[in-house]
């Protein structure tokens, strides 16, 4: 009999970054996400429950190294107003992949991080 592995929950999205300011600036400065926690390597940010982990894509914490740079990954975040985040976006000089639009989901715009994965910011309709 195959014994299922059962996790208990979902506890953080790691992101491996070329720049760990970069990054960090990106999503702690411009999304206004909470800086948790931060060393030389890595940057948590988000809250309790939902945590993004910035990890450097050139040092590991120890001899063992990293997982390869470079895995395609999009983020979506709820906001409450998704062109006005574009407005926001822009002046700060954060590239939009997409511009604001409609779907049939909600409506969103999508800007990149500063590797440029795809940061989705919507205000759902479901």
């Amino acid at each position: 009999m195959m014994r299922t592995v059962r996790v208990e929950k979902f506890e953080s999205l790691i992101l491996y970054v070329s720049s760990l300011a970069k990054a960090r600036a990106f999503y702690a400065d411009l999304l206004g996400l909470a800086v948790l926690f931060e060393d030389e390597i890595i940057a948590v940010v988000g809250n309790g429950t939902d945590r993004i982990v910035l990890h450097r894509d050139d040092r590991g914490h120890d001899e063992r190294g990293i997982f390869p740079a470079g895995h395609a990954a999009a983020l979506r975040f709820t906001v409450s107003d998704p062109d006005a985040c574009e407005q926001d976006a822009a002046r700060q000089g954060a590239p939009v992949l997409w511009q604001t639009q409609e779907a049939s989901w909600g409506r969103f715009v999508v800007l990149a991080d500063p590797d440029g994965r795809p940061v989705v910011l919507a205000k759902m309709h479901v």
